[in-house]
């Protein structure tokens, strides 16, 4: 099978907008052993996208559209879709109705031009979106199938996973013959690529069926194993053997698989054994917190985070001593022990975190250069520190340290930080 993707928006032409959702589909595709290659960013011209589409399915079973599903005039992806199949717009009374009871259930009035959201084309169906106001719509035009979904990543993704993602997969069973790809995907903390690739070179060079590949990211490596089959149990017992085997050799540096984020991962740990969390942020500016509080749930164990940029924050809210700061300095492992052991003590949890380093691209200093960065985890009796150096850009030095700090965390409770 042959995918397609075209992004909708003169946003996305000019750079105002990053283009996550291409990526984001693209790896679903890919998962899925639905070849992808062509992907085209169109602006909101309606010429221009009708075009478009009309090329696109000339080569491809499969088209996904994204983004100008909105209520506005320069929304166009309807209209795009109804000239490019010969088909005209209509008007879905079920999604018209579900639009004014979403406005009268806010207090707001609809305004005309909310209800275009309403409309599709001819012989279409429309894909429920339980997060905003426009539907998505699938249209089997010719044998083919047109996806077009909203613009934003968190309407995008869910109704990717319950309205896209089962039809596409359907309809690869059928033209594989019976059998479509499979992916399982394991998540490695705290091992570089070169030295994953190093551990599993062997069955690399010996694979067969499933195959392997590596992608490495910041602060984790993922390893992806592929087969194809009927079914995903029939997929899963051929994944076993070579999975036990990867575990075997790397041990707990697998933290995960498939969507299980570290933040996932140590708020099951947590949340597991009753604990509760503190965490202290310098260098990372609350990007620990945002990661951990993103997993619904994290308010059985998270109790607060304190983000304390300044030296005086750091004396006032969580008493690192004076004595300290002036002598070692807020980067050092001296401050980011007492961070941490100060933000467990405010408010009594089972195990704080802690991070501060120098992001850059100044502050650097010949004994503390660009990149510098201390973390810590206590319990309460006991505090570990790692210090490291990443000179790299300021928000990949965020992310890293997040990563590091939470994977430190992982350690800390399974009982395997050194």
């Amino acid at each position: 099978m042959q995918a397609e993707l075209i992004s909708v928006g003169t946003e996305l032409l000019l750079g105002e907008i990053v283009d996550t959702n291409a990526a984001y589909m693209s790896q679903r595709l890919a998962a899925l052993g639905i070849n992808l290659y062509y992907r085209h960013t169109v602006g909101d011209n309606l010429s221009r996208l009708k075009a478009q589409i009309e090329v696109a399915l000339g080569r491809a079973e499969v088209l996904i559209l994204c983004g100008g599903l909105g209520p506005t005039d320069d929304d166009l992806t309807r209209e795009g879709i109804a000239e490019a199949t010969g088909r005209r717009l209509v008007t879905f009374p079920e999604a018209e109705e579900e639009l004014r009871k979403f406005f009268a259930a806010r207090g707001r009035e609809i305004t005309p031009n909310n209800l275009r959201q309403a409309q599709a084309p001819e012989g279409a169906k429309l894909l429920p979106n339980p997060v905003g106001t426009a539907p998505g719509i699938l249209l089997e035009h010719s044998g083919k199938l047109i996806f077009a979904l909203p613009g934003p990543p968190s309407e995008l993704q869910p109704m990717w996973l319950n309205e896209v993602e089962p039809r596409l997969r359907a309809r690869a069973l059928q033209a594989g013959g019976g059998t479509a790809i499979f992916t399982r995907t394991l998540r490695v903390a705290d091992l570089g690529e070169s030295q994953v690739a190093h551990d599993l070179r062997d069955l690399v060079e010996g694979q067969t069926d499933p195959t392997l590949a590596f992608y490495a990211s910041p602060g984790e490596v993922k390893i992806r194993l592929a087969t194809r089959a009927k079914s995903q149990e029939e997929a899963a017992a051929r994944f076993a053997p070579l999975e036990a085997e990867i575990r075997r050799r790397l041990g707990t540096y697998v933290y995960g698989v498939d969507d299980e984020s570290m933040e996932i991962v140590v708020g099951k740990l947590l949340a597991e054994r009753g604990a509760t969390l503190a965490v202290a942020e310098s260098c990372t500016g609350g990007l620990l917190g945002h990661r951990i509080t993103n997993v619904p749930g994290a308010s059985r164990y998270l109790l607060a985070d304190f983000v304390t940029y300044s030296n005086k924050a750091k004396q006032d809210i969580l008493g690192v001593p004076e004595e300290v700061l002036c002598e070692h300095g807020a980067v050092s492992e001296e401050c980011v022990r007492a961070m941490a052991e100060g933000a467990r003590r405010l408010v009594n949890a089972t195990y704080a975190v802690a991070t501060t380093g120098i992001a850059g691209p100044t502050g650097g200093t010949p004994s503390k250069p660009v990149g510098t960065v201390y973390m810590a985890v206590t319990n309460g009796v006991n505090t570990k520190v790692q210090g490291f150096v990443w000179a790299t850009s300021r928000e990949v030095f965020k992310e890293r340290v997040a990563q590091m700090a939470l994977n430190m965390l992982r350690q800390s409770i399974l009982g395997e930080l050194p």
